[in-house]
């Protein structure tokens, strides 16, 4: 069921669930699966509601950096979901192991630990089937430093909650509590348990007491409530230079050249396309691990992508068709999340002159593509999530999606400032280092030998060599993908969560976030938070059903 808000002053379950974007609505679904009673508390409404993204707000110390925390955080149902792409991507075996080359990389567990519910992930992210390798059909083997074989996946409908409302209001498991925000842990007398999770309503300050609470806000919010209960229990979470907000990252990506096939035909196995599940898939150039390990370099992943919509000199009929409806914020608002249309856009100055221009001098040609493209996009089902126009040269812009180096420098920490609930606010400094910049330029020179050698084709950079390590770090920023501030680890002393995402300190906590990942690899992070968070409910589950057999406790509590 879904409610209002908390029934009452003082609600006492087994399960708590803080937050319901993806992964704690895959959290909800799967412990309704597993049947489990669940409370889930949801900050926002039903619906996105732009007033409530002030409680959200954050000091960023360099907002070339960092999104706008509106863009960055969602108070609703099915939280980010509403401004996420959908794009489903797997992780790597390497992302998981110790490199050399890497500082504060290692996971404690391995990939294998994972794999087994990337198929439950798959169903709850609507993203088809956990197949995430497929041949290409044109373009031949690229040698041992490179791969086009490896997929990401699509959601079908990326805003969850259109999907799951419904199902999540007729659960008979499932309370889920609208207009209710945490604010604060009560970890009683001694620090180790969490005795009852305090929550700020319309009605004012309300308990809920769980024998286990699972924090699934999201990075930024997540690692934000436990540096406000480090406030009063300073030694806890590694303490107050410890881990904890520490090492925070997301992705380095951009574009500092165009890829040019040898066969333009070729484009054909790195578009968009259906596969046997009915999802959309694209393949992408990925770095091997014996080429990351002999070359010193981060995870990265390559894909064609078209010219600057917002350039004019790409004389492009149909892309300056899109850039003019984008530019136009109510209408591009409604075509794309903010997030990307604020990067198709590009900075000001706008020519609209030349693109105005270029929309006509290729007309009628361009409208019949442009017509193609909004009935791929907003009229099939399922929708398309992107377009590439493709061309007779095979050129394209290359995009680069890679890994951040582990920063502990790179952190949130709490301000002076509260919020309109109580809730301190935070000031969040997201660092990119010289070696993320490296490590884009050394992967693009892979990429390059490997086109050639191979004779797939070749890379042409919009800058001389001298130019790209500034030009890399120029267009660095992320905040979408909030990675590594409650690190999952062995030792309390430099991680937040165990293994199993129980926190080091406290008996009853877990943090379902990308923000325990220890490191970020290539892929996007909600694949693998959610993949996480179903192994997470599955445990919790096998120990509370062990403890009912052992005689522990008499009725199946999760802890």
């Amino acid at each position: 069921m879904i409610l209002e808000c908390l029934p009452t002053r003082e609600h006492t379950c087994d399960l708590c669930i803080v937050g319901s974007g993806p992964v704690g609505m895959a959290l909800a679904l799967e412990f309704d699966r597993l049947g489990r009673d669940v409370v889930v508390l949801e900050s926002g409404r039903g619906r996105v509601c732009p007033e409530l993204a002030d409680a959200s707000r954050a000091t960023i110390v360099d907002p070339h950096r960092h999104a706008p925390m509106e863009m960055a955080v969602c108070r609703a149902l099915g939280g980010t979901s509403w401004t996420w792409g959908g794009r489903c991507v797997a992780f790597d075996d390497v992302d998981f192991e110790v490199r050399a080359h890497v500082p504060h990389s290692g996971w404690p567990i391995v990939h294998d630990d994972v794999k087994p519910w990337y198929a439950r992930a798959a169903e709850y992210l609507l993203c088809g089937d956990d197949t995430f390798y497929s041949p290409p059909l044109h373009l031949h083997s690229l040698g041992a430093d490179v791969s086009v074989a490896f997929l990401e996946r699509w959601s079908t409908e990326p805003r969850l909650a259109l999907i799951y409302g419904k199902r999540i209001e007729r659960s008979e498991r499932i309370t889920l509590c609208l207009n209710s925000t945490v604010v604060d842990l009560d970890l009683g007398v001694d620090g180790r348990v969490v005795e009852s999770v305090l929550v700020a309503g319309s009605g004012g300050k309300s308990r809920v007491k769980a024998r286990a609470v699972i924090l699934a806000g999201g990075g930024i919010e997540t690692t934000r409530l436990l540096l406000t209960v480090q406030r009063r229990w300073p030694r806890h979470f590694g303490g107050t230079h410890g881990p904890l907000g520490r090492y925070y990252m997301g992705h380095i990506s951009g574009k500092i050249a165009n890829i040019l096939l040898n066969e333009p035909a070729a484009i054909a196995d790195l578009d968009f396309e259906l596969d046997a599940s009915r999802a959309y898939v694209r393949r992408r150039f990925m770095l091997s691990e014996a080429a990351q390990r002999t070359h010193g370099l981060l995870n990265t992943a390559f894909f064609p992508d078209n010219a600057p919509f917002h350039d004019p000199r790409h004389q492009s009929s149909v892309l300056s068709a899109v850039f003019l409806a984008l530019a136009l914020p109510p209408i591009g608002r409604r075509l794309v999340s903010e997030a990307i249309r604020i990067a198709h856009v590009g900075p000001k100055p706008h020519n609209f002159a030349a693109h105005i221009g270029n929309v006509l001098y290729g007309a009628p040609a361009g409208a019949r593509d442009l017509l193609r493209i909004m009935r791929d996009r907003f009229l099939t089902s399922p929708r398309k999530p992107s377009f590439l126009v493709r061309n007779r040269d095979g050129r394209y812009a290359l995009h680069y999606h890679a890994e951040q180096e582990p920063n502990p420098d790179s952190r949130v920490v709490l301000t002076d400032e509260a919020d309109g609930f109580g809730l301190p606010r935070v000031a969040i400094d997201l660092r990119f280092t010289e070696g993320d910049a490296r490590s884009v330029i050394g992967a693009h020179q892979v990429l390059d030998a490997a086109l050639r050698a191979n004779v797939i084709g070749r890379l042409e950079y919009w800058y001389p060599q001298k130019q790209l390590f500034n030009r890399v770090l120029a267009q660095a920023s992320d905040g979408l993908h909030q990675v590594g501030t409650t690190r999952m680890g062995q030792d309390p002393k430099d991680s937040v969560v165990d293994a199993d995402l129980k926190v080091h300190d406290i008996a009853n906590l877990h943090v379902a976030s990308s923000s325990v990942f220890p490191t970020t690899g290539q892929a996007n992070s909600t694949f693998l938070a959610t993949a996480l968070a179903i192994r997470l409910a599955n445990h919790l589950d096998m120990r509370a059903a062990a403890k009912v057999r052992t005689g522990r406790i008499r009725d199946h509590a999760p802890c």
